[in-house]
């Protein structure tokens, strides 16, 4: 089945995803909390970085031609799949909907079944065509009542044309697509061609393209000027959609310009020439200039869309979301389109867009003198080329110090446009990969002029990461420390801190009672899980406050499920700290960790790496203890009680159930499930724990 969906307006369809999935991200967004953005990543930055969506940097960039700024504004809903980036990072979604906050509720009120297909105009072409008819005094009424009332009859047809069934289903089993067919009876020149018309609308909807490409050049000598403007305009979309149809497959998904028919092309831009001359200030004409780009497109004309694009980006006002709308539209028909790979990009944003991309893991590794090459392109944005060039020092040359001799300090301005905080953040990372010893000093002068939208936050990262390395965690939550966003500060707290400042993180009123609640949590999850009981045990007297969920289980438990009867984790911990072996204490101690996810749980630890916040240095050293360990150590006691070796023998299969995968850290064979097994069945049948276990995994 052919792909039945169309541009609106002056946008263009969304048809390379395979290719645009390198610039947007899907559904979720993984990855670690660093300065650094080289690899392509859905954690943007609010700054010109190579492993940005190509979007958000060509954006940043029309933002500050125009003198755009996101000071003052609102920071939108990162939504759930974004819940866990703070305000640190930006993805192109949100930055677009801070920049233009009415975008969708616009879009939501304006045609929305339809978006992105042909049909998305037939409201407003209705309301157009009602104007007309009721200019017209040579129509008369009655017709013209008749005339509309087909006219909304036959959206039917515009509906099912690109209904889900039609856009994915079999075309063949459904059959030709609908006309309307009922059209009324008109004896009027005038209601004869607005019928004319009608017609050729609803063939063009229902993409038969021959007879709607008759009906539209039947209006030509229409007496009426809207039918012959709104004709000829109308002429040109019927021979793009003809000239797209066959390069979809049944699946919607674009095939590539070798299937385009480009005999069609050529009659649509011809026709696009005949309606701009005929016409240069239109009602049409803006759209007529879209269009102008898909046939381009559509040509594999690359070059002249390439300048085409360069224009445009020099004229679109960044206050409106027609610069949003171009951002995404040359996103998707040029930067990752690979049959536009040879054309050249003449204007200075579209070509440091493509500059950024080249300097990704992956990318074409831009060299310095293929970057020096492009000087004369760049004559009048020597600051953007200086950025440039010192992002391929930094990203490719490793240079560090070249970065610095591009980049004089200026962080003390009092806000700073994109390129501008672009320029002294790379500066900041420069100095980090330096190790100079006034890195953090620079970073908190930088704090100043940061007031963008996800500028602070990522100054933050950086003064954050350079305290981690230097062994200075505690300085970001001393009173007053310009480090404030809570994602931030939640790393450090699981990662980084080390238990004395865990300690007085928790017990610091002046501090928000969900980072004490984290503190004390991983204060004592850190204490019980390395074997540090009597530590622990001293620790539980610590204030557990109802402001504390997460670490109130220290003192409300559960500390067991019920069958194995459990004091309070204080008092095994004290029983521990007195007695290494005590079985009735490992076994709920066991419990302990099992219900509540607590020491080696036999599965991965995916921490921060070793260069990302909250990786440079460990709160807590040493192993941390593994369930599995405790139940061998009863299993193998002489002291241990026939009901504490039951227990134990039967967790010990448990922890296998029912993946066949231990949970409890160490794996052990089959074969020794198997014993484990065949020993409490054998020695303990009586026991609650041998008529429940019923396998061993």
């Amino acid at each position: 089945m052919k792909a039945r969906w169309l541009a609106k307006g002056a946008s263009v369809i969304a048809v390379l995803a395979a290719t645009a999935a390198f610039a947007c991200a899907d559904g979720g967004c993984e990855g670690g909390f660093s300065l650094v953005g080289k690899s392509y990543s859905c954690r943007g930055r609010a700054m010109l970085a190579p492993g940005n969506d190509s979007r958000l940097n060509l954006m940043q960039m029309l933002a500050d031609r125009g003198g755009r700024s996101t000071a003052g504004l609102t920071y939108p809903d990162a939504g759930s799949d974004y819940n866990n980036l703070g305000q640190v990072f930006v993805d192109w979604r949100m930055y677009r909907q801070a920049l233009f906050p009415k975008a969708d509720e616009e879009t939501a009120a304006t045609g929305q079944d339809y978006a992105g297909s042909r049909c998305a105009g037939f409201a407003a072409g209705s309301a157009a065509l009602s104007a007309a008819m009721q200019a017209n005094r040579a129509l008369p009424p009655a017709e013209r009542d008749a005339l509309l009332t087909a006219r909304g009859a036959a959206q039917d047809a515009c509906k099912q044309s690109v209904s889900w069934e039609r856009r994915y289903g079999d075309a063949a089993k459904l059959g030709p697509l609908p006309s309307f067919g009922q059209w009324p009876t008109v004896s009027s020149a005038a209601g004869r061609d607005f019928l004319a018309y009608l017609q050729a609308a609803d063939a063009f909807y229902g993409e038969r393209f021959d007879v709607a490409r008759s009906g539209f050049a039947g209006l030509a000598r229409a007496n009426d000027p809207w039918l012959r403007e709104t004709a000829a305009y109308l002429t040109i979309r019927v021979e793009f959609a003809a000239a797209q149809a066959p390069a979809f497959d049944e699946y919607g998904s674009y095939a590539g310009g070798a299937k385009v028919d480009r005999a069609a092309v050529k009659r649509g831009l011809e026709a696009l020439a005949g309606y701009l001359k005929a016409w240069p200030q239109g009602r049409y004409a803006a759209s007529a200039q879209g269009l102008l780009r898909r046939g381009l497109w559509l040509a594999g004309d690359y070059q002249a869309l390439a300048a085409t694009y360069a224009r445009m980006t020099d004229a679109v006002s960044p206050q409106q979301e027609a610069a949003a709308l171009l951002v995404e539209e040359v996103d998707t028909k040029f930067l990752f389109n690979p049959e536009s790979a040879a054309a050249t990009s003449q204007g200075a944003l579209l070509l440091a867009t493509q500059d950024l991309i080249a300097l990704r893991d992956g990318g074409s590794e831009l060299t310095a003198a293929a970057l020096e090459a492009q000087a004369p392109r760049f004559a009048g944005a020597p600051r953007l080329f200086g950025y440039l060039q010192a992002s391929q020092a930094f990203y490719v040359a490793r240079d560090y110090a070249r970065v610095l001799q591009l980049i004089p300090d200026e962080a003390k301005r009092p806000s700073f446009s994109n390129l501008e905080f672009s320029r002294q953040v790379l500066r900041g990372m420069a100095l980090a990969a330096l190790k100079d010893r006034n890195e953090a000093g620079f970073w908190q002068e930088l704090l100043g002029g940061s007031t963008g939208l996800w500028q602070r936050p990522l100054v933050e990262l950086g003064l954050a990461m350079s305290w981690e390395r230097s062994g200075r965690v505690d300085a970001v939550f001393a009173p007053g420390s310009p480090v404030t966003d809570p994602t931030l500060r939640a790393l450090l707290l699981d990662n980084s801190a080390a238990p004395a400042l865990l300690r007085r993180v928790a017990q610091d009123r002046a501090i928000k009672s969900d980072e004490r609640d984290k503190a004390l949590y991983n204060l004592l999850s850190g204490e019980l899980s390395r074997g540090q009981f009597a530590v622990f045990a001293a620790d539980t007297a610590l204030p557990l406050s109802g402001e504390m969920p997460s670490a109130k289980i220290f003192s409300k438990g559960p500390f067991g499920d019920g069958a194995y009867p459990c004091a309070s984790i204080a008092v095994s911990a004290r029983a521990l700290a007195a007695n290494p072996q005590d079985n009735a204490a490992l076994l709920c101690l066991g419990d302990f960790f099992r219900l509540h996810g607590i020491g080696d749980t036999g599965y991965p630890d995916f921490g921060p790496a070793k260069d990302e916040l909250g990786g440079f240095t460990k709160g807590f050293v040493g192993k941390q203890l593994a369930r599995a360990d405790f139940y061998t150590k009863v299993i193998a006691s002489p002291a241990a009680r026939a009901d504490d070796k039951a227990y134990a023998l039967y967790r010990a299969v448990m922890c296998y159930a029912p993946s066949g995968v231990s949970e409890c850290g160490a794996e052990a064979p089959k074969a020794q499930r198997k014993a484990w097994y065949d020993q409490l069945k054998r020695e303990y049948p009586a026991s609650a724990w041998a008529k429940k276990l019923r396998y061993y995994w």
